[in-house]
């Protein structure tokens, strides 16, 4: 599998604080059968995470995680503040391949942020990969904003979590409904550690697999993912 939002990167955000965490992270990652991960720290106002800081950090855990057998890229997860407020520049050098930048949807983000995101993004070329929008009450209310995103290029990305229910009733529903009605483009861990938010992309996969068959499953974790890293648009 290939996942394509994790807190990797130690000491940097509220992922690892140390290298035997982050290391200890890595081999959760490959025992859930992920081949690939998509390091995204987050850059925000609570951690204004410097990208190259970043880049060194992963570099130093190079060998080891080659030694796992785990392949890494990096991008980050933008807040939505810094999503509308950074230079461009900024956005464009955390993106994935120089076409997708991952945002954040917080449970507050409200429905006219989406048009704010797009107009700041579209004209560098660069759209965005909407993480756990099933969280945010704008994009829980029904399927137009959702659809619209999608329409003009956006990527949804539910994650592991709220579809196993660990948070909670309306963000299992929403997760749900987004893969059900083939409206998610990728399934993600968000792992931030062995004990906090551990890895559960497998155990997430297993219910997709079950309810909606293999080669669904394999879309979101594997087909799609392989399609974003690479700056391409999933098809479904």
């Amino acid at each position: 599998m290939i996942d394509t939002h994790c807190h990797l990167v130690p000491g940097v955000d509220d992922g690892p604080k140390t290298v035997e965490e982050a290391l200890a992270l890595a081999r959760s990652l490959v025992d859930d059968g992920i081949e690939r991960v998509l390091c995204t720290p987050h850059y925000s106002s609570l951690f204004p995470t410097e990208h190259a800081d970043a880049a060194r950090r992963l570099g130093e855990l190079e060998g080891d995680l080659r030694d796992l057998g785990l392949e890494t890229a990096l991008a980050a997860e933008v807040s939505p503040g810094h999503a509308v407020s950074e230079p461009v520049e900024e956005l464009a050098a955390r993106s994935i391949a120089g076409r997708y930048v991952l945002v954040e949807a917080l449970r507050d983000t409200p429905a006219a942020f989406f048009e704010a995101l797009f107009t700041r993004l579209e004209p560098a070329g660069l759209l965005p990969v909407i993480a756990h929008p099933e969280r945010c009450r704008a994009l829980q209310r029904g399927t137009s904003l959702v659809d619209w995103i999608r329409r003009r290029g956006g990527v949804l990305q539910v994650v592991a979590p709220s579809l196993i229910g660990r948070f909670g009733d309306e963000a299992a529903e929403t997760g749900w409904r987004l893969v059900d009605t083939g409206r998610a483009g990728l399934l993600a861990s968000d792992a931030h550690g062995v004990q906090r938010r551990s890895v559960r992309l497998r155990e997430a996969a297993d219910l997709v697999r079950g309810r909606l068959g293999e080669a669904f499953a394999a879309d979101l974790t594997e087909r799609h993912p392989a399609l974003v890293l690479a700056g391409e648009a999933p098809d479904r």
